[in-house]
């Protein structure tokens, strides 16, 4: 008769991580507080060192004294146990607020556009990813050229009179991809609002250029004289008009303005979280079962202390 091997003994779970064993750890601490007797080592310890100074104090004389004392010094170190896991437990939450800014930054400012995150990369000490080379001082200055030509453009020649800062921009992109600079101003429009519909404030400026580099190649082979601007989408020179050159100037103040609301977002956002973690609290479960398990204690220790107190009044009378 066939016997089917037994399956191999499973290794033990547990925590692995440091975190997770100090976790761990802190959970003996609760049970613990269930328990009349001292739990671990080290509460143990710290018994012994309560009774013994209690002893050297108050000098029991009595079986019934020397019991109290024992209930005063168990009672005190299962407090000081309660007391620090408490503190420990705030540590930790505060760890994990510092550790996720984005949870911090949830209670700060949400926001389902690319806003937040902006503010978190600026607040990390790090530089925007803007398409098409742009910074957030280009962005500033060539929104205010635009708002101050009352935001459209009525023909090619204005770009260069009334937007100077950006016509320069747009012609220096025109001359290093070889396209028109009305081309160059819609892939700028383009590529800022691929990047507000992807929400994606990490997108790969090199990855995109050297993207867009193969479009115009493949397009040019074809004999067209032509610009990609998105995957699939060729738009011929003799069809760029002014509604598209000015869709792609308001794209321009839009990523500005996103640009600076993150700014000043991010000038907020360390003063917002260190108030935070001044203010970090346990949850209303964890914070309710601490503070059952130290009243009991206290109790108890409030008890004992009576007894005893009592116990050496009667001696001296």
């Amino acid at each position: 008769m066939k016997t089917t091997p037994s399956k191999p003994a499973s290794k033990g779970g547990g925590p692995k991580t440091d975190k997770g064993k100090q976790i761990s750890s802190q959970n003996a601490i609760v049970h613990g507080a269930t328990s009349n007797n001292a739990t671990g080592a080290a509460q143990r310890d710290l018994v012994q060192r309560y009774e013994e100074e209690l002893t050297s104090h108050y000098k029991p004389t009595s079986p019934l004294e020397r019991l109290q004392i024992k209930r005063i010094a168990l009672c005190r170190a299962k407090l000081d146990a309660l007391y620090a896991l408490e503190q420990t437990k705030l540590q930790i939450a505060a760890e994990d607020l510092t550790a996720n800014p984005k949870q911090a930054m949830d209670r700060v400012y949400s926001s389902a556009d690319l806003t937040q995150s902006f503010a978190l990369t600026l607040s990390g000490g790090r530089r925007l990813d803007l398409p098409m080379n742009l910074t957030p001082e280009l962005l500033a200055s060539f929104s205010a050229e635009i708002k101050g030509a009352g935001g459209v453009l009525r023909s090619e020649d204005d770009l260069y009179a009334i937007m100077p800062g950006l016509g320069k921009f747009v012609d220096d992109i025109a001359v290093r991809l070889k396209i028109s600079d009305g081309q160059a101003l819609l892939r700028i429009g383009d590529a800022i609002r691929e990047m507000l519909e992807k929400k994606d404030a990490n997108q790969s400026r090199l990855t995109e250029v050297f993207n867009l580099g193969l479009e115009v190649i493949k397009a040019r082979k074809r004999g067209n004289k032509v610009l990609v601007l998105q995957s699939g989408k060729d738009v011929n020179e003799d069809d760029i008009d002014t509604k598209q050159t000015n869709e792609a100037l308001s794209a321009i103040v839009d990523l500005n303005q996103m640009v600076m609301n993150a700014q000043e977002i991010s000038q907020n956002f360390s003063r917002m979280q260190d108030l935070m973690l001044r203010s970090v609290t346990l949850s209303g479960e964890e914070s309710d079962r601490l503070m059952r398990y130290q009243t009991t204690w206290e109790r108890r220790l409030s008890s004992a202390m009576g007894e005893f107190l009592a116990l050496q009044s009667n001696k001296a009378n």
